[in-house]
């Protein structure tokens, strides 16, 4: 048998019906890869009077996984069905357009998906069953649109075949020239806000929402816990970015949203990406030079508001009707 090629090894997701029951990874994500990777935990044993170990008992055995690439406004609704709470898309009037919802309950478990992951190439494979996504970061500046992440799954199970002609949707990529950001004091007034036109980048990161739990006799299960949330906002030192400091000094809540427009997908619809959350500044760095331009980097705290009944919302409008 020949070496393993890097390049040709594939990876393949299914959606689960029942968490941690493999399914057939019929779907191959083309804008970003959640690579698995085997995790153990051993305890090597010396007896008194030995210089060396005796043995090594295997304890825990699981997969991590890591996510990388560049979301599209199809791909994009996996990710976060896992992260979040999953809702199934709303068709938008009579055309190809659906809208997908995502949020996070703040005081009970968010109901997500979870996947089986193949990888491999036409020799050799593995898979991963009950995987979750327990971590994504976003980021969006002029430059690049990007996700990043992490997440858990059950151990390796070697000597598989990939599941034979996968389903490969087309990547409708979220691209630089398509976002804006907007800044409000509540909620209501995003919609009629002005987009900002002095800021050059700002991130969202959701992470350590998942971990395993593990009970005798039986696979780890992914159990939800406290989650990090953060956001950082790159603005230039004018009197509108310097004005954050003072919303810093009087913990104000702002209201952020980050917002792309795509092509049309039929009539009125287009596929469009938006981010919606309040928030408190936190954190600000040294002033620093930007492609010329003196910046400022503010992280931004998101919080839970009580009229709004949550910390944040995504929504995405695409042409995929499912997962």
């Amino acid at each position: 048998m020949a070496l393993p090629a890097t390049v040709f090894q594939g990876i393949q997701v299914g959606v689960e019906s029942t968490p941690g029951t493999a399914v057939s990874a019929d779907k191959k994500l083309l804008a970003v890869s959640m690579i698995p990777t085997p995790m153990v935990e051993t305890a090597p044993f010396k007896a008194m009077g030995n210089k060396y170990a005796s043995f090594a008992s295997l304890n825990k055995e699981w997969s991590g996984l890591r996510i990388e690439g560049v979301p599209t406004y199809n791909e994009i609704v996996y990710l976060l069905s896992s992260l979040l709470h999953y809702s199934a898309p709303t068709q938008q009037a009579e055309t190809t357009a659906y809208s997908w919802k995502f949020t996070s309950n703040t005081s009970k478990a968010d109901i997500g998906k979870t996947f089986t992951i193949e990888q491999g190439d036409e020799n050799y494979a593995w898979r991963v069953a009950g995987a979750k996504i327990s971590g994504l970061t976003l980021g969006f500046s002029r430059n690049e649109i990007t996700v990043n992440g992490n997440g858990v799954g059950q151990e390796f199970e070697i000597g598989q075949n990939l599941t034979a002609n996968p389903t490969s949707l087309e990547p409708v990529p979220i691209l630089p020239t398509q976002v804006k950001f907007y800044m409000a004091d509540n909620q209501a007034d995003l919609d009629t806000a002005t987009a900002l036109t002095k800021s050059f980048s700002m991130e969202y990161a959701l992470t350590d929402k998942f971990g395993l739990a593990w009970a005798i006799g039986r696979d780890p299960e992914a159990v939800e816990g406290e989650p990090n949330a953060s956001a950082r906002l790159v603005v230039a030192t004018d009197a509108e970015g310097m004005g954050l400091i003072t919303a810093l000094r009087n913990a104000t809540t702002k209201w952020f949203r980050i917002e792309a427009i795509g092509e049309t997908i039929e009539d009125a619809y287009t596929h469009k990406f938006t981010l919606d959350f309040p928030a408190q500044i936190d954190n600000v760095n040294d002033p620093t030079n930007l492609e010329n331009v003196y910046t400022v980097e503010f992280g931004l705290l998101p919080i839970h508001d009580s009229a709004w009944g949550k910390s944040m919302d995504i929504e995405i409008i695409t042409n995929l009707a499912s997962l």
